[in-house]
């Protein structure tokens, strides 16, 4: 319930709106007093006040500007009888959203009080936009990709946990390969998806601002602190927030936050009142937690408040049939953005790209892909286009000579070639370019390695 505050000297128009606003469905309050108002609005949280510009010796304008010099950001709609209307336009000037004039009809007051706090709601989704909170459409930082096994285990669980709106969630997974999208894709399926999804990374920033940035600060709680500063869990209200990188979070700020999860309120840093809220949150991590528990550097009742709902997000070198689907989208994505004609993966290529290990996850794949369609124009990619690290990488888990052949079939002399040609590199970094020593530690002939060497294009040292 929006708390709208009501300030007028006159009794009667207090409880007039007072029972129309009640009626609506708001929380309204009332003081006959600017000094009240002001510092209400200083200790308080107030969507929205009802100023009258005349309240007896005070003068409103002089209310609304102290109003504005604690809280910038407070929406005020200023009250003015047939007379003051020139004082209105001086109170919009000052920084009032509106003003209506008195007598007013309840339907008047009704529709400016909603289009307010719409404005108030725009706002909030603006600073979202500014964080980086909703990312480009289609960019696929919003979008997963793949019907491998593991992925469709992971969906079924958003699906599952998305219908419940109050459920803590715990992802967790390497560097890259999705959690974020996880976290999105619970806020979008659930019945929350109307309101804010708001994302922070907690090992981006030190403790101190963390803590601000989470909790919100009142006007004077520290040195710089020249404004009232609402936390993301308030802007976060009715949605959710995604608290990334949670195993990075001090201890000080784990004991808040599970004081969050327990109680469902927070207060402002130098704040002297508790906030309601209503949240949920999702967080997670690419350590392992219970190791962190071991190493005392993360709290076991925070660790068993959030892992409510665990997910996994399997790396993607466990689920390679994914990587076709998602070569396809980041491709199409990437010529479209770059305006290039590239459409399709040479077998060869593709090779490459299916038993490389992506330490990076689908992170990786995704840079990979961005930089051959900024730095390549023909259609199709090849090896050639593929990164130096693909080529030469080796599954640690399977030999070099356990290749296991895909349906679709091999182009047998080209990687014969390239297995010829990366053992033949490898000798010689080893032996410095010495021919000789070279030969003997391949067991071949010296005239049959310098024509290996000149057909591959190595470069013969010694």
């Amino acid at each position: 319930m929006e708390r709208i505050l009501i300030v007028d000297d006159e009794a009667f128009i207090r409880e007039n709106l007072e029972r129309i606003l009640e009626e609506d469905g708001y929380h309204p309050y009332s003081t006959d007093n600017g000094d009240d108002a002001v510092k209400e609005v200083s200790e308080a949280d107030v969507d929205l006040v009802l100023l009258d510009l005349n309240l007896g010796s005070q003068s409103g304008l002089n209310v609304l500007r102290a109003m504005r010099e604690i809280d910038p950001g407070v929406l005020v709609i200023i009250i003015t009888g047939y007379g003051t209307v020139e004082s209105a336009v001086e109170a919009l000037k000052l920084g009032a959203y509106d003003y209506i004039k008195k007598p007013f009809k309840a339907d008047a007051i009704r529709l400016i009080v909603r289009l307010a706090l719409e404005t108030q709601n725009l706002r909030r989704e603006v600073r979202q936009l500014r964080r980086g909170s909703q990312t480009r459409e289609l960019s696929g930082d919003n979008v997963m990709v793949g019907s491998s096994e593991q992925l469709t285990q992971v969906y079924r669980q958003i699906r599952e946990v998305a219908k419940h709106g109050t459920s803590t969630v715990l992802i967790t997974g390497e560097s890259g390969p999705g959690k974020e999208l996880v976290a999105k894709a619970i806020h979008q399926m659930s019945p929350r998806k109307e309101r804010p999804f708001i994302e922070i990374n907690c090992g981006s920033l030190p403790f101190n601002l963390l803590e601000t940035e989470l909790f919100g600060h009142e006007r004077g709680a520290f040195t710089d602190a020249k404004n009232r500063k609402i936390g993301l869990f308030e802007e976060a209200n009715g949605g959710t927030i995604f608290l990334d990188e949670i195993g990075e979070m001090d201890l000080s700020l784990q004991v808040k936050l599970l004081r969050v999860l327990e109680d469902r309120k927070i207060r402002r840093l130098g704040g002297n009142r508790n906030i309601d809220i209503d949240v949920r949150i999702v967080a997670a991590t690419n350590l392992d937690l219970k190791e962190a528990l071991e190493q005392k550097i993360f709290r076991e009742d925070l660790f068993y408040r959030l892992n409510v709902f665990p997910i996994h997000v399997p790396p993607l070198r466990d689920r390679r049939e994914d990587i076709p689907p998602l070569l396809e989208f980041f491709i199409k994505y990437y010529s479209e953005e770059f305006n290039k004609n590239i459409c399709d993966v040479s077998r060869a290529a593709l090779d490459l790209l299916m038993r490389y290990h992506w330490p990076g996850n689908v992170r990786e794949l995704r840079n990979v892909v961005e930089r051959i369609c900024i730095m390549h124009n023909q259609e199709t990619i090849t090896p050639e286009c593929l990164p130096r690290e693909i080529w030469g990488d080796k599954p640690q888990d399977e030999a070099a000579f356990n290749y296991r052949i895909p349906p679709e079939g091999i182009l047998f002399e080209e990687i014969v070639g390239r297995l010829e040609k990366d053992l033949i590199a490898q000798a010689v970094a080893i032996t410095g370019g010495n021919v000789a020593k070279t030969a003997r530690i391949l067991n071949l002939p010296r005239g049959t390695l310098r024509y290996k060497m000149g057909k591959y294009g190595l470069i013969e040292i010694s």
